[in-house]
């Protein structure tokens, strides 16, 4: 297809998107197409795409709703449902606090919560709602607890806890035993286990965090880890705080006593209740509450860190990774997947699964992907 043409595409969409608006200025953006990477080339589908025309490149899957539907978010764009056969856009427009989500969660009356960096609104279905008191946080990750609570990280503020009608913060005032006060403050994600823990990670090198309910105790890799630099922060602004460290030339060996890296992307709880990591430079690791134990390179899981974990129904996990597409491991063996598999994109961020136990994939460079299975499918108009 020529670039004139593509360019004509794009104008008609965006005009027939202004036109075509709910009476609540809810975009649909179902366009549909074939699919060139489907190996059916018959097969057509809806495709997300950009009703404000942002230059935002990650797509970002958060959530399978009680009904149903998949939740995305794209940076600049607000947020999106895809209820099987279209995709419904929810902006500023119709009420959202912001058009730049972080993190999409339901509660347990069934409302859609958006972590924004505008505050926390929630969506009952008909209108959207401000939470009060949070319309100056840029919110980075939301959990609603077994409680009822509602537990979110604040870019450079740790965490605050919202019962309701109170607001309380946590680990904002925490230093970092290496590097002080920088490197703690950006809350990557938040699960609760099933013994009713609550786990915090770090995606700037504060580790983990456990909490229950009384105190929290901190995961972080072992003294040669940073003896090694394995931080990679020795020539950036930490010289001075690893002056402590006797040896500076010592190797750096993997323990199980400590987990593997002190950036962590996310998180998942596994069926048998062991809590996975997912690493920036050191794989992917696990806890069960004694050890850790790292799959790396030695397992076949050949590339350095992971950004999302996913165990689907049949038991099997799932890791995306920056640079390496897709990874499968079946506790046994890995398998990956990448562009010449049909994958949209090599640069994976996030991983969901819908009700029929498919596998959607948001990429970058504005990449949405299906897998059901046997191949993959393109539900977004890909800019690379």
């Amino acid at each position: 297809m020529s670039l004139f043409k593509f360019r004509i595409q794009i104008f008609s969409l965006l005009l027939f998107t202004i036109a075509f608006t709910s009476c609540k200025g809810q975009t649909s953006t179902n366009r549909t197409q074939k699919n060139s990477n489907s190996t059916n080339q018959k097969e057509e589908h809806p495709k997300i795409v950009r009703t404000f025309g942002t230059q935002s490149e990650n797509v970002v899957g958060h959530l399978l709703d009680k009904n149903g539907n998949l939740w995305f978010s794209i940076r600049g764009e607000g947020a999106y449902r895809y209820d099987g056969k279209s995709f419904t856009n929810f902006t500023t427009k119709d009420g959202l606090c912001s058009n730049n989500v972080g993190s999409i969660i339901q509660d347990k009356a069934g409302n859609i919560l958006f972590g924004t960096n505008r505050g926390l609104c929630k969506y009952d279905g008909n209108a959207f709602i401000n939470i009060p008191m949070t319309d100056t946080l840029n919110i980075t990750s939301l959990l609603e607890d077994q409680a009822g609570n509602i537990w979110f990280g604040v870019m450079n503020n740790g965490i605050y806890r919202y019962d309701g009608k109170n607001i309380a913060n946590f680990l904002y005032k925490y230093e970092h035993p290496f590097f002080g006060e920088k490197y703690e403050k950006y809350i990557s994600d938040i699960i609760q286990d099933r013994n009713g823990n609550l786990w915090f990670s770090s995606w700037n090198g504060g580790g983990v965090w456990k909490y229950d309910g009384k105190s929290f105790k901190h995961f972080l890799p072992s003294l040669d880890y940073y003896n090694a630099n394995q931080d990679n922060r020795r020539n950036s602004n930490a010289e001075n705080a690893l002056n402590f460290i006797q040896n500076k030339n010592k190797s750096f060996i993997q323990t199980q006593d400590y987990i593997s890296d002190d950036m962590i992307f996310s998180m998942t709880e596994d069926h048998l209740g062991n809590i996975w990591f997912a690493t920036r430079n050191h794989g992917v690791c696990h806890y069960n509450g004694k050890i850790f134990t790292t799959i790396g390179i030695k397992e076949g899981f050949e590339s350095e860190g992971a950004y999302a974990i996913l165990e689907d129904k049949k038991g099997v996990f799932w890791f995306t990774t920056e640079k390496d597409g897709i990874w499968r491991y079946d506790g046994k063996t890995i398998k990956n997947f990448n562009e010449k598999d049909g994958l949209i994109n090599n640069s994976v961020m996030n991983v969901l699964e819908d009700k029929e136990g498919n596998l959607w994939f948001g990429t970058k460079f504005f990449g949405l992907s299906r897998y059901n299975g046997q191949t993959f499918t393109t539900f977004s108009q890909y800019d690379k």
